[in-house]
């Protein structure tokens, strides 16, 4: 576990890092950092019905084994500060206002913005396998963040080699472009 205030702190995620961590066979690093993980009805409909990936059946094992716990969010309130937060992310900010000092593990840039505008911490996937790395869960976080990419998942360069050079690693080589 990440420190003490991951044995009270609510971490909520989105769909996106969800299926980057499981379509890179990483899911379980979300267990091993915070113990349990809410999402909600939205996000849940978002990762196991709407079209099938490699790494769904680590989503729905983490359901079925309680770590990954989903909540019922009713958006009829919900009434963005940012432009472009799709009903997924607005349920997980929902979920988070719930509760005190929340963290929302969110990529989507209209999602981040939002968490921020309404003071609410919020960490990417990257910097959860990051964050991985530095407790011990993987031996380096290069490999699996590229194979997020590989897996069409987009973390730009710049936020890789951040992470990279924040946790003591070399940077992927950039591939070249199209």
């Amino acid at each position: 576990m990440a420190g003490s205030d991951a044995l009270t702190r609510v971490v909520i995620a989105d769909a996106g890092p969800l299926i980057a961590l499981s379509r890179a066979d990483q899911l379980s690093l979300l267990r091993g950092l915070f113990g349990q993980v809410e999402i909600t009805d939205q996000i849940r409909t978002e990762v196991l019905e709407s079209g099938a990936f490699p790494g769904q059946v680590a989503i729905d094992e983490a359901l079925r084994e309680g770590w990954l716990r989903c909540h019922t969010i009713e958006l009829t309130a919900w009434r963005p500060l940012c432009p472009g937060v799709d009903a997924g992310e607005a349920s997980a900010l929902l979920l988070a206002m719930q509760h005190l000092a929340p963290l929302l593990i969110m990529d989507d840039r209209a999602g981040r913005a939002e968490a921020r505008a309404r003071g609410l911490s919020v960490m990417g996937v990257a910097a959860v396998v990051g964050l991985a790395k530095q407790q011990g869960l993987i031996s380096a976080a290069a490999p699996v963040l590229a194979r997020m990419r590989a897996n069409g998942y987009f973390i730009g360069h710049d936020v890789i080699a951040a992470v990279l050079a924040r946790i003591g690693e070399s940077a992927v080589p950039t591939p070249p472009g199209p």
